[in-house]
């Protein structure tokens, strides 16, 4: 099993939502290495129907402190949103910063709240 590094609600959904961040995002010059994942939606689709739950994530932690700094990760805290590691059953896609990720639980299920910063 695999280890994955991510930030998420109590619901499993992470910060990445249309509308919500630019209540977090911090004017970074770096926010151009941080474009989101091409994904294949066909394959996407298709382990969604099988009952995988995916999600996006890094592979280290460093890797997360890439996309989440210091006070953006404060922010995303006074929202509910926490570090969390978790196992997961395969990785469907990657690029340097992230991964696409996929498991046979829901995300919000056997989750460890970790310390990011």
């Amino acid at each position: 099993m695999t280890v994955i590094y991510r930030i998420q609600d109590r619901y499993g959904r992470g910060p990445w939502k249309p509308g919500f961040s630019r209540q977090w995002v911090e004017d970074r010059e770096d926010l151009d290495n941080l474009a989101p994942m091409k994904v294949d939606i066909n394959k996407v689709h298709l382990r969604n129907a099988c009952g995988y739950a995916m999600g996006f994530g890094c592979k280290t932690t460093a890797e997360l402190r890439r996309w989440i700094t210091p006070g953006e990760y404060e922010k995303l805290k006074e929202f509910g949103y926490r570090a969390v590691r978790m196992k997961v059953d395969g990785i469907l896609q990657e690029d340097d910063t992230q991964v696409l990720f996929e498991r046979a639980f829901p995300l919000s299920h056997k989750v460890t709240v970790f310390k990011l910063y």
